[in-house]
């Protein structure tokens, strides 16, 4: 699912979950590849996005069960010519992206650390205990010199309680209303959320 304004510009490219994937879950392979439609593919850098389903979590630090939403900036047979570290591989993975196109605050271990075949070298938030203990972060990838993804990874207990979009608000107020004599507390300028 994807979005763009009157203008034609982008606003949104979105995986839809219906309420029966979670009653399912054992049903889900590791790994489900989902194209995008030709406009996604005009409009954004994205060329496919991948759903990996993790039912007992991966390390370093991501233990529980948990999907990962690979948003791909390469095509499908480029990531799966991806292939394993090896000494004769390492090179490519260590050949980062040119500064300034992956986040300042972002970092990626040296030699083999983050790689996987089919996916590349994993790049993650230098303040990682934040993120702990993990329900939701923002991980990167990058191949042979490109940033080639953007990786949302949310843990299921996350989605499954997820708070349904209300409208809250940001400001309150104390007043005295002279007419009455009375105080008044308010909440105001409600967003939603």
């Amino acid at each position: 699912m994807d979005s763009v304004d009157q203008e034609g510009f982008p606003v949104e490219i979105a995986l839809e979950f219906t309420a029966g994937v979670y009653e399912n879950l054992d049903i889900l392979p590791f790994e489900t590849v989902l194209p995008l439609h030709l406009k996604a593919k005009q409009l954004t850098p994205f060329e496919h996005i991948t759903l990996n389903w993790n039912p007992h979590g991966h390390l370093p630090a991501f233990l529980v069960p948990h999907f990962d939403f690979h948003f791909y900036m390469i095509s499908n047979e480029e990531r799966m010519a991806i292939p394993e570290y090896s000494t004769e591989t390492s090179a490519l993975f260590n050949n980062l992206p040119t500064a300034g196109y992956m986040p300042a605050n972002y970092g990626t271990p040296p030699g083999q650390g983050g790689v996987y075949p089919r996916m590349g070298k994993h790049w993650l938030p230098f303040n990682l205990p934040a993120y702990l203990p993990f329900s939701e972060i923002m991980v990167l990838g990058s191949f042979d010199g490109e940033y080639i993804f953007m990786e949302p990874m949310v843990e299921l207990n996350y989605l499954l309680n997820f708070q349904e979009i209300n409208n809250y608000p940001t400001q309150y107020n104390i007043y005295h209303d002279d007419a009455t004599g009375n105080t008044i507390i308010s909440l105001t300028d409600f967003v939603s959320r």
